[in-house]
């Protein structure tokens, strides 16, 4: 009965020490660890985002909407880009991009590592 209660006295006290840490997201890396890192996921949608900037426009818009306001055309990303993880396998990436009709713009995506899908959230043109 000891024994018993020597080794589960220290289990308990683990697991009522993990549970905060499961809350406030300490262990969240090795709960559900990221396929990519920042660089990674930021350079992921400057080459299969932003070439491609009108489809994922359309996305975002509507159809009709995009063909009212016109293509955006061809989009280089320029400057600096941001990644955050924000957990399960889901990436909010920013950074700007300039376009010969539109000029300079800050763009918004979001990159799911489950299915591999890249939304453009946010395209915003002085």
């Amino acid at each position: 009965m000891r024994t018993i209660v020597k080794w589960l006295l220290p289990a308990g006290l683990v697991v009522l020490l993990a549970i905060p840490f499961l809350g406030c997201g300490l262990l969240q890396p090795l709960v559900a660890p990221r396929a990519l890192d920042k660089t990674q996921a930021a350079v992921l949608i400057q080459v299969y985002g932003v070439p491609y900037i009108d489809h994922y426009y359309e996305e975002l818009v509507g159809e009709e909407a995009a063909q009212a306001l016109g293509e955006i055309g061809t989009a280089t990303p320029t400057g600096v880009w941001a990644a955050d993880y924000q957990g399960e396998g889901k990436w909010v990436i920013e950074g700007p991009v300039t376009t010969k009709s539109w000029g300079e713009c800050s763009t918004r995506w979001t990159f799911n590592e489950a299915d591999g899908k890249i939304r453009l959230t946010r395209f915003e043109c002085d």
